[in-house]
Formats: C-alpha cells, sequence, structure tokens
C-alpha cells in the first residue's frame, strides 16, 4: 500500500521567506530540477501529476502524486515514489517526449495509471526549485521553496509535511509568527507550472 503524503502549503513574500530562513536552522539547501508528464488531454487537478526529479549527488526520482482529499487547510495525497533508473528506458536517464502506460511504465506505477483513464504520458516540460530544509526550534523541519515558474515569475513558499497533527500544526503556527505574510494555498506547484505554460 502506498503511503498518503499529508502537506500543508503557505505562500510568503520574498522578505518572509528570508525571515524563516533566518529565523531557524538551515539543515541543508539543494536545487531541484522537476520534470513533469502528463496526459495533454486529461490536465486535471483532481488527477494528480507524475514529476522526475534530479538533485546533484542524488539518484534521480520518480514521483506520482494523486489528490485524495482536504483536512482543512491539509491536504491529502497518494504518493507513489520509485528512483528512476528502475522504471526502464522510456523514462531512465531521462524521460522520453512519449511515454506509453501499458509498455512502458512498471508495476506500482502502471495500475495508478490505468485507474485514473491515463494511457500515456508527454513530457510537458520543466521547472526548477531551490528547496532549503530548515529546523524550527525543537518543532521540527519544514522545507522553504523558491520556484522559478517557465514563464519567469518567482513563487516563495513553505512546505509542511509531519506525521503527527499536533506538530504538524505546531509548526504551521510558527510559520504564521515568523511570517506575516504568510497565508494558505490550495494550489500546488504543479497547477503553477500548467499555468505558466498556458495549460490550466
Amino acid at each position: 500500500m502506498s503511503p498518503i503524503e499529508k502537506e500543508t502549503k503557505l505562500l510568503l513574500s520574498p522578505e518572509d521567506y528570508m525571515r524563516i530562513r533566518e529565523g531557524g536552522r538551515v539543515v541543508e539547501c539543494r536545487d531541484q530540477l522537476n520534470i513533469y508528464l502528463h496526459d495533454p488531454l486529461r490536465l486535471r487537478e483532481d488527477l494528480g501529476y507524475f514529476r522526475v526529479r534530479f538533485e546533484r549527488g542524488r539518484d534521480p526520482v520518480a514521483t506520482l502524486k494523486i489528490p485524495v482529499g482536504w483536512k482543512g487547510e491539509m491536504r491529502e495525497m497518494l504518493e507513489v515514489e520509485r528512483p528512476l533508473s528502475e522504471l526502464g528506458p522510456s523514462l531512465f536517464p531521462r524521460p522520453r517526449r512519449w511515454v506509453m502506460v501499458n509498455t512502458d511504465v512498471p508495476e506500482g506505477f502502471m495500475e495508478h495509471f490505468q485507474g485514473l483513464g491515463i494511457k500515456r504520458l508527454r513530457r510537458l516540460g520543466w521547472m526548477r526549485n531551490h528547496r532549503c530544509v530548515i529546523a524550527l526550534e525543537a518543532l521540527g523541519t519544514v522545507e522553504l521553496d523558491r520556484t522559478v515558474l517557465p514563464d519567469g515569475k518567482v513563487h516563495h513558499e513553505v512546505e509542511i509535511e509531519n506525521p503527527s497533527e499536533e506538530k504538524h500544526q505546531a509548526l504551521v503556527e510558527r510559520v504564521r509568527v515568523l511570517a506575516p505574510s504568510a497565508s494558505f494555498s490550495k494550489v500546488g506547484k504543479f497547477s503553477r507550472f500548467m499555468a505558466a505554460l498556458g495549460l490550466g
């Protein structure tokens, strides 16, 4: 069974992005290149998205996320994740322009795409993100993102994931104290990516 990711996103001003970075301890920072694939005829928020992520010094990872629902401002998503090297020549070492679900995608991913009625994937494009993991006192860590969209716009946000709902909420409250501009968002990176390309 695949895990359910529980995540809260808050949008930030550039100034508050720096306040959070300076208000905690930087655990690590890394640059990410995210390549998105989807059926171009079925680009809908409720169908989730498929992403291949490259980071220097790490093996590339493929991730499928399918929305499950919302619990207040916290989004729940089914998350299936595997090293890209396990997914076959249509995706490794770089995704091809077109990937056929029935023949090019291994089990573990295939059945989810089939359940969504997706038969083929097209490489839609890529987007860069700079991510810093920030420890906020003894509460836990948050992920601080600076994303450059395909249209050149820069987007700042903080993502909070913690299996303990109590700690999750405590991190949300701490972020809101550090960052007055912080506002809850139900729009994810993939939706912003599609909008920047004129697809959403």
